[in-house]
């Protein structure tokens, strides 16, 4: 018998849109525009999966969650927002949501959830345990900006593993915001109220390091005057984040592997292995794989750190988020400087298009950097070349050859129009314009829409 699914949407476009691809899938859909129409469907259907926006005009969807927990505990609720952050997306698990879709939603995505949550509800009613349906607390803010799919999958991760004990791997290229997502991880856990201490491990010497984490007694060795006690210590009950893991040397991955076996650390110089609660992330840049083929890493260390390993993206896997960062780092250089700088629509396309080897960071330095240098209080296209030169150790380039700005927004919207199938809307969106922009922008540009390619 097919399960019966609830769609709550203010948008009358998406809760039709949504109805008709689930139609034709089987189920039986239902439809509401508001919380009330919802409530009034749960009384007298058997819903097993709902589909909730968060936003429903005034009423917050996440609020709404515990609602229909109450009146249909065994529903399975999935939320659906086209502004993705770790904040509603943990939040949203807490209340006892079981998955997270972004807008603008894809077919395939909705129909290979509603058919994985399918098989988890089937294995749930022949005694089988399933696994990754967490109820974190103490949630908090964090400073992670992005709406993109892979971006949405890091949300998943955090909101997952932050409120478990797990050790988790951090994987990603520099600039791309590890430390931030450690952070996240730590403030949505149920460690939050305890310090979370960070330490580079690949800027220090062994020596040192050890020193650093395991501490110390008088006399270890020269210099030693008093004991000391080492990071592990201090942070007692909370979160140590090991950056750069990979640049460890083997002798020191040894004593590393103790403590997450043991859970006890021994200061230098001392024959006392001493307990400690705390939870360990760690994040590295590198090939791992590599690192342990060459002997250079433990693969048992390794597999210690990884219960769960997040990836983050580079920043030219989600160029869909750039206006976004930009717009979360003009903010903040504006209340940092009591300043009032804006960004150009030419200026942030510029940005988009643009190669970025530092990744979230050197976008950050740029946009900085451009603030400072912009005469009229807007940042320009040209603020953006100008600003990109005044790096000293800028290697930011376009990404495709253009002769011009203008032809270089030709080809961007040409681009658009390409990869969204030649629909309008959807190009527009993901350009970050109204349609109607689209619009005039193509009649300046030259732009066929029926034929951009011509």
């Amino acid at each position: 018998m097919p399960i019966e699914i609830l769609v709550v949407d203010d948008d009358k476009a998406t809760r039709q849109w949504l109805c008709s691809v689930l139609d034709a899938e089987g189920y039986v859909c239902h439809a509401a525009r508001d919380t009330q129409e919802a409530e009034d469907i749960l009384h007298r259907a058997e819903v097993r999966l709902a589909l909730v926006d968060i936003y429903l005009g005034e009423v917050n969807g996440v609020e709404f969650l515990k609602r229909i927990k109450t009146i249909q505990p065994e529903c399975d609720c999935v939320m659906m927002t086209a502004h993705a952050s770790v904040e509603t997306m943990a939040q949203s698990v807490k209340d006892g949501a079981v998955e997270y879709l972004g807008k603008p939603l894809r077919i395939d995505d909705l129909l290979g959830l509603v058919r994985r949550l399918e098989n988890r509800r089937q294995s749930r009613s022949n005694g089988h345990a399933v696994a990754g349906e967490p109820e974190p607390e103490g949630f908090a803010g964090t400073a992670i900006i992005g709406r993109s799919p892979k971006m949405l999958e890091v949300y998943r991760s955090i909101a997952r593993v932050a409120p478990t004990d797990a050790t988790v791997l951090i994987v990603g290229p520099s600039g791309s915001g590890k430390e931030r997502v450690a952070r996240a991880i730590h403030a949505h856990s149920q460690r939050a109220s305890k310090p979370m201490t960070a330490i580079n491990c690949g800027a220090l010497a062994e020596s040192v390091l050890e020193s650093e984490l395991f501490g110390h007694e008088k006399g270890a060795f020269t210099g030693a005057d008093s004991a000391r006690r080492g990071l592990f210590e201090s942070s007692n009950g909370g979160t140590i984040f090991l950056d750069e893991i990979s640049e460890t040397t083997p002798g020191f991955q040894v004593k590393l592997l103790r403590v997450l076996q043991e859970r006890q650390v021994r200061r230098l110089g001392s024959n006392t292995y001493m307990p400690v609660d705390v939870r360990i992330l760690a994040a590295t840049n590198a090939d791992i794989g590599e690192r342990i083929r060459a002997k250079q890493f433990r693969e048992d260390l390794y597999y210690r750190l990884s219960v769960m390993t997040i990836p983050l993206p580079a920043l030219e896997e989600r160029r869909e988020d750039i206006p976004l960062l930009v717009r979360h780092f003009l903010k903040g250089f504006n209340e940092r400087n009591a300043r009032q700088v804006t960004v150009n629509e030419e200026a942030t396309g510029f940005l988009t298009r643009m190669a970025w080897p530092g990744n979230v960071r050197e976008l950050e330095n740029l946009i900085e950097r451009a603030a400072i240098l912009s005469t009229t209080g807007e940042i320009t296209a040209e603020d953006i070349e100008r600003a990109s030169g005044a790096g000293a150790l800028s290697s930011t380039k376009v990404e495709e050859p253009a002769a011009t700005l203008k032809g270089a927004e030709r080809q961007q919207i040409v681009r658009a129009l390409r990869e969204a199938q030649g629909n309008r809307s959807l190009a527009a969106r993901n350009l970050g314009i109204e349609r109607k922009t689209l619009y005039k922008k193509a009649r300046r540009l030259g732009i066929d829409l029926d034929a951009p390619d011509k």
